[in-house]
């Protein structure tokens, strides 16, 4: 039994790594170095929280400029919290039971956030995912997405079709 939970916590602890860990890429000397797809510029970043951790995911703590291009908001007992993934807002929602009205996603192609139902997602592309093995990126044009799946993989569905994958990063 214990070796089992150890296992587990251990295969956790990996997937949690992979999600974070930052994607290689060459540049132009021919240097690596390492940043996130989901990363902006600090200029670029919009906080719809306030207060003195308005920078944080309130679920997992985790820097919300930093995975910029997956974060989610919603607002809760009349003050909005800004997520750094659908799976903190699907934490936040389906596990802790908060009621959450106005939920938004940033989009990809236009760093902007829209209205969750009128966002394109496109689930299990080649980018690293946020919290999850599985990425889930979002954007507000059709045609987008469309170029973004077929260059890095991945399905395009509706936000609910999104959500139901966010979920089942907790059955596990």
């Amino acid at each position: 039994m214990r070796k089992g939970l150890i296992t587990t916590i251990a295969i956790a602890g990996m997937l949690l790594f992979t999600a974070c860990v930052s994607d290689e890429v060459k540049t132009s000397d021919t240097t690596t170095k390492f940043e996130r797809f989901q990363t902006v510029d600090k200029k670029d970043f919009i906080a719809l929280q306030e207060g003195k951790n308005k920078f944080n995911c309130p679920q997992c703590g985790m820097k919300l400029p930093m995975f910029f291009k997956t974060n989610h908001a919603a607002t809760s007992n009349g003050k909005v919290k800004q997520y750094c993934s659908i799976h903190c807002l699907a934490d936040d929602k389906h596990n802790h039971k908060s009621q959450l009205s106005n939920m938004k996603v940033l989009t990809v192609d236009t760093l902007k956030f829209i209205d969750v139902k009128d966002a394109i997602y496109v689930v299990g592309s080649e980018k690293k995912g946020t919290m999850s093995g599985l990425s889930k990126y979002a954007f507000e044009g059709r045609m987008s997405a469309k170029r973004f799946s077929q260059e890095f993989q991945g399905k395009v569905m509706n936000f609910d079709e999104a959500y139901k994958y966010a979920l089942k990063d907790f059955s596990k």
